[in-house]
């Protein structure tokens, strides 16, 4: 291999490895009554750095001669329009343009370069499946030690949050009484890494019933277990529900049009599913909490939450209905009604801070990707977001009903994106949660250029891809 060649494969692995690391300098902190406000603040994130690099690496050793790829245009030109929107909103962004609006632009313009790069230089999906699954091991890991040891594990130098339970405003449960800690690895919480193990999950299962030797279809368990406990330990109920709804209809699928190979994956892959069975059962007293109604169980606080942020949005929308508040403002706008007194800088915690007349936990943004999109970016901006999911889903059905498992894997992702967002908000809020969503658009349109698929004829020259 080439030098340059090797050095774009290596840096691309590093960076997809990196996603779910929240390492990170503050350039520009905020604080509300003592409390770091993520959402106001200006960080640069390693994941950034590394893409930065990427994109300079890939500058420097181009080929003048190799023609530029667009990718799919049914998702190429929404995603480039989205920014163009993003960019647009500045100038009507508010309360905060420059601190909060513009770097949040300049980071999605920064995440479409990864997806441009990854269709000019990738020729395979698995050149991202390896490090994503990696990701998993290292993530679940992480997670199944959290939570075990109900606190965090020191990790600061990969980006890890100081997780005590005893702490206010960290994601736990009860287990007799007992505040109990949710896993997060080193996301920004616990259900962020539902969201990303859930989506490394369903990108990698076709690796579980390809045709390879008996070890290695037994380490692609063994990741798998890892990942489905770290989930589990999560305690995130969204990611618990579309790993399980698209298993079974992939089990179904599978034991229809390939029932020999999956009896033979599944004879091989039995044992860890049995251990992955017998640790979730064994916290039941975490897990069945999560999935009672009752309102005085501490999980059904997030319930009472969101009935008060469809309020918040109702509100805030209103009165920008026609483009929205701007790209990251809308937990601004929630946030500084309640502003008690001016901004003032706090020596001794080296930035900004606020003093609310309410605790930092209260304010949260709507918990839905698709009304945030609404508030902040108005009609256009939620137009141009369904449209991406859209098309891309489009895309994977279309290779799905050619007998691609690796097309049914796409589309899982994307229903995984798509559905999560409905009750959560972390693809359009945090860096980290649209890494991951532009990780997944990347990947299917891999699958989709290389596939073979010829689009004026209407047909494919293969029906799988492996």
């Amino acid at each position: 291999m080439r030098f340059w060649p090797r050095v774009n494969q290596w840096w691309l692995w590093l960076t997809v490895f990196a996603i779910p690391l929240s390492t990170r300098k503050v350039l520009a902190p905020v604080f509300d009554q003592g409390d770091f406000v993520d959402y106001a603040s200006v960080s640069i994130f390693l994941s950034d750095i590394l893409l930065i690099g990427l994109l300079l690496v890939w500058l420097l050793s181009a080929d003048r001669k190799q023609k530029f790829q667009w990718g799919p245009k049914a998702i190429a030109i929404p995603l480039i329009l989205m920014g163009a929107w993003m960019t647009l909103s500045i100038l009507w962004a508010s309360p905060s343009p420059l601190l909060v609006a513009a770097p949040a632009v300049i980071r999605f313009w920064l995440y479409l370069g990864l997806y441009l790069y990854v269709i000019n230089h990738v020729k395979d999906v698995m050149t991202l499946v390896y490090p994503l699954v990696v990701g998993v091991v290292v993530q679940g890991g992480v997670a199944v030690l959290q939570y075990f040891s109900n606190h965090s594990l020191g990790l600061k130098w990969l980006g890890e949050s100081v997780l005590d339970p005893a702490r206010s405003g960290i994601p736990v449960v009860l287990i007799d009484g007992v505040r109990h800690l949710r896993a997060h690895g080193t996301l920004p919480h616990a259900n962020v890494l539902g969201g990303y193990l859930a989506v490394g999950l369903t990108l990698m299962w076709p690796l579980l019933f390809g045709s390879v030797k008996r070890f290695g279809q037994l380490a692609w368990w063994l990741v798998a277990g890892v990942g489905l406990v770290g989930l589990f330990l999560s305690l995130s109920r969204s990611a618990w529900v579309m790993l399980a709804v698209g298993g079974v209809l992939i089990l179904i699928w599978l034991a229809r049009r390939h029932s020999a190979k999956l009896w033979s994956s599944l004879k091989i892959g039995w044992p860890v599913m049995l251990t992955v069975l017998i640790i979730v059962l064994s916290q039941w007293q975490a897990i069945v909490p999560r999935l009672n109604s009752n309102p005085d169980l501490i999980e059904q606080i997030s319930v009472s939450s969101r009935i008060k942020q469809w309020g918040e949005f109702k509100e805030v929308y209103s009165q920008h209905a026609l483009a929205g508040v701007g790209i990251g403002q809308y937990f601004l706008h929630i946030w500084q009604p309640d502003q008690a007194d001016s901004w003032s800088y706090q020596i001794g915690q080296g930035g900004w801070s606020y003093m609310t007349l309410k605790s930092l936990s209260y304010y949260q943004p709507v918990h839905d990707v698709y009304l945030l999109a609404l508030a902040e970016l108005g009609p256009v901006g939620l137009g141009l977001w369904l449209w991406i999911i859209g098309a891309a889903a489009y895309l994977m059905i279309r290779l799905g009903l050619r007998g691609s498992v690796w097309g049914l894997a796409g589309l899982w992702a994307i229903a995984t994106i798509f559905g999560i967002g409905l009750v959560d908000h972390y693809w359009w809020t945090l860096p980290s949660g649209r890494l991951i969503a532009m990780l997944v658009l990347s990947s299917v349109a891999v699958l989709w250029v290389n596939s073979g698929y010829n689009g004026k004829r209407g047909r494919a020259k293969s029906t799988s891809i492996s």
